[in-house]
């Protein structure tokens, strides 16, 4: 039996998926009245909603101005990756502790999917980001610690909306780059999982600056080097 929404959770998951898919863009205000009616509600429940994704980091309320779509700039993908790499790389130490045959199998035949998929021009950016969160969904899976898959979710719901809102060339990178790091989880050793899945995140932060670079608004903004913080961890 279909669990029970209230009109509030219904509206929230009207808006989010406007937003992840781009239809609510980066900056995009969200008058109140207008989605209340755009969904057929009352403000009520839209500021319900509104205010419920605030809390996930995607809409900031401004008194007096009103709710808007989180913003994308160099500083917040910055601080973003560095929690990222932090959190993935705990994730992939523990998924390389949880792997078995089916497993191995599993991840090796999403992760060629995915390279695949990833450098195909007929495929929208939509459709990327999602395939490509759903790899690392199912890594965080693997650690059995609903605290981390809740974190990561929320932190890679980010990645989705700067995939849709900026074209990101994934021709640049190697054709095997997720098989590589899939490999090295599944080899079981810890270690090599969380270095890996280290160096991994700090290439998705440079892709991200150079997208938002190469395809965002212009500003005089400098992209934080990935030395600052990111990768000093894995270095050691």
């Amino acid at each position: 039996m279909p669990a029970y929404k209230t009109e509030s959770q219904k509206v929230y998951e009207s808006i989010k998926a406007a937003i992840l898919t781009g239809e609510f863009a980066p900056g995009d205000r969200l008058p109140q009245r207008r989605l209340a009616d755009q969904f057929d509600t009352t403000t009520i429940t839209v500021r319900e909603a509104l205010r419920a994704l605030e809390s996930e980091g995607l809409v900031v309320i401004e008194p007096k101005w009103g709710a808007m779509v989180e913003e994308i700039t160099l500083e917040n993908i910055f601080g973003r990756y560095v929690v990222r790499e932090a959190l993935e790389g705990m994730a992939a130490r523990l998924a390389a502790d949880h792997i078995t045959p089916s497993v191995r199998e599993e991840l090796l035949a999403k992760a060629r999917h995915l390279d695949r998929e990833l450098i195909r021009d007929d495929l929208s950016p939509v459709e990327k980001a999602n395939i490509h969160h759903e790899l690392h969904e199912r890594i965080a899976e693997l650690t059995e610690c609903p605290e981390l898959q809740s974190l990561l979710n929320k932190i890679n719901l980010h990645t989705i909306i700067m995939s849709n809102a900026y074209h990101i060339d994934w021709h640049t990178y190697d054709e095997d780059w997720h098989q590589y790091l899939i490999k090295a989880i599944i080899s079981g050793d810890p270690d090599l999982a969380e270095r890996t899945m280290r160096m991994h995140v700090q290439r998705g932060y440079e892709m991200e600056n150079k997208a938002l670079q190469t395809h965002g608004p212009r500003t005089d903004e400098e992209a934080p080097p990935v030395s600052r913080a990111l990768g000093s961890a894995s270095s050691d």
